[in-house]
């Protein structure tokens, strides 16, 4: 039985180097080996592109990549192909590091012999063999255990709803007159149904983060608008415990880059947690401010008058089923899982999460959130060398009715549909899809910015028009679709680099553009 090819790409400068291991893997009673020699990682990474190798022998000291950035590049064209190192014995501390970033094995020059680098071969390619199908029983698990958790959620929910249905029913007087005992014990039973329905569902969202599946879909989002909901929603519970709820929007409050849905999420979360850990009569208050460490992020901090958190279990509160036992509490309640999918939902949308408790002064549960600007959007494709800086257009995608009005399940669905369908029309590195924003009137507005001119303009909007235009579906679903589009002066064609003042400016000017068709819209509707 012939033994597997294996083919190895060399990048290596030094042809003496280069020759000396060529004649090793060629020697008799040896590997079946098919050597490819490069001399800079420029040609290495066009072969990585182009040819199948079963492992890269890789020098350090390359002409144009040099130490950990040649690791890196090697990773990011070819990342399943296992990796070995070449390096000089002073630089063996770097080999090391190396390993962390992925390399499978390192070899010091001028102590290399023929069966340690044969060994190295081989064991490089068995322990990527044994990497990936290991990484492969890993998402099948995942994928098993989410539908597991699916299935058993659907299974547990069907009777739960109607538990919850008919004892509603029942607390409601509808089956006839109740008695103040039997009222509460029904109340006793509801509570207990919507508890059941909170630990299903944060089971669902802990299994979501944990297989990276968590939906989030960021916009420009109000805190202050999301608090005083969190606020309201939560007030009922707190004043069963004569807990005072209060919040500080005192200071300007910018706006996010956040998922509205999964902000008040977090908030729900975060005012759930001190209600249930701050004895009768305390307090909790949020604030919400700039960061003043960093302005581009946003400060939210929620605080209790509670029993407060030992030091040593600030950072365990985020893991995954973990319980701060509590004199306050009775029994335990919950899973362990809101403030791990918090962390999870915090990270996702680019901030921060921790908690502070000094001794004897409660909790403060602080977090941070990326500030909504444009200019933080467009200025990578403002600096973006390869487009045609002729001019730059604002293009508008609008969904309507044909009765005159989007109701709010069309709107969500057609808005999911809608930012996938224009997505696939765009050219990543010359246009951009503006997060939502109030769009005004009765339609739902997406907004394009696009690096083009007239001609690129007008072939964007072509495209749009006919991924529109072919969905049976937006016609029986009796939605109409129109696209335009303005343009805007572009920054200096000859700038080498865009400073942040020219950023913004282009970024205030597309704003004020997009404000204008939103009111245009709003009075269109009136």
């Amino acid at each position: 039985m012939s033994e597997k090819t294996i083919r190895i790409l060399l990048v290596e400068d030094n042809a003496g180097d280069a020759r000396l291991l060529r004649e090793m893997l060629n020697e008799p009673g040896s590997l079946k080996i098919e050597l490819t020699h490069l001399g800079c990682m420029s040609e290495a990474v066009h072969h990585l592109a182009a040819s199948a190798v079963n492992i890269i022998l890789l020098d350090l000291g390359l002409p144009d990549a040099q130490g950990l950035g040649a690791v890196r590049q090697a990773h990011a064209v070819a990342p399943s192909v296992p990796l070995v190192v070449l390096t000089g014995l002073d630089d063996e501390v770097l080999a090391a590091q190396a390993l962390q970033e992925g390399a499978q094995d390192y070899l010091i020059k001028g102590q290399i012999e023929t069966y340690a680098l044969l060994r190295s071969l081989r064991y490089a390619i068995e322990r990527q063999r044994m990497q990936v199908e290991t990484d492969q029983i890993r998402k099948l698990q995942l994928q098993l255990k989410d539908d597991f958790l699916s299935h058993v959620s659907h299974e547990l929910r069907s009777p739960l709803t109607a538990i919850y249905q008919f004892v509603t029913i029942v607390a409601d007087g509808l089956a006839g007159e109740t008695k103040p005992e039997q009222r509460e014990y029904l109340q006793i039973i509801l509570r207990n149904v919507r508890q059941l329905q909170s630990m299903i569902d944060d089971l669902l969202e802990a299994t979501r983060a944990q297989a990276g599946k968590l939906n989030v879909e960021p916009q420009c989002v109000s805190v202050s608008d999301a608090i005083v909901y969190t606020v309201s929603t939560l007030q009922a519970t707190a004043l069963a415990k004569e807990i005072t709820l209060s919040f500080d929007l005192s200071t300007r409050v910018p706006s996010a880059y956040a998922d509205p849905t999964r902000l008040r999420q977090i908030l729900l979360i975060l005012f759930d947690n001190a209600i249930k850990f701050t004895p009768n009569g305390g307090a909790v208050k949020v604030q919400a401010r700039a960061l003043e460490a960093d302005p581009s992020f946003l400060l939210v901090e929620v605080s209790d008058s509670g029993c407060g958190i030992s030091p040593d279990m600030t950072e365990r509160i985020f893991e995954r089923l973990y319980q701060v036992a509590a004199p306050a509490l009775a029994a335990r309640e919950g899973l362990g899982l809101g403030l791990y999918i918090c962390k999870e939902l915090v990270t996702r949308q680019g901030g921060q999460i921790w908690v502070q408790s000094p001794p004897g002064q409660g909790a403060i549960f602080s977090f941070t959130l990326p500030v909504f600007s444009l200019g933080s959007l467009i200025a990578p494709l403002l600096r973006n060398e390869a487009w045609p800086a002729d001019s730059v257009a604002l293009m508008s995608v609008e969904i309507g009715s044909q009765d005159g009005w989007l109701s709010k399940e069309k709107r969500e669905r057609w808005s999911r549909e809608s930012r996938i369908l224009i997505q696939k029309c765009m050219l990543p590195d010359l246009d951009v899809l503006l997060p939502k924003m109030d769009s005004g009137g009765a339609g739902e507005v997406f907004f394009v910015v696009a690096f083009a001119n007239d001609k690129g303009a007008a072939v964007l909007a072509k495209r749009i028009r006919e991924q529109f235009g072919q969905l049976e579906q937006l016609k029986q679903a009796g939605l109409t679709f129109s696209v335009s589009y303005k343009f805007l002066k572009p920054p200096p064609t000859d700038a080498v680099a865009l400073s942040e003042n020219t950023v913004g400016k282009m970024a205030a000017r597309i704003e004020a553009l997009i404000k204008s068709e939103i009111n245009t819209r709003t009075i269109h509707h009136e």
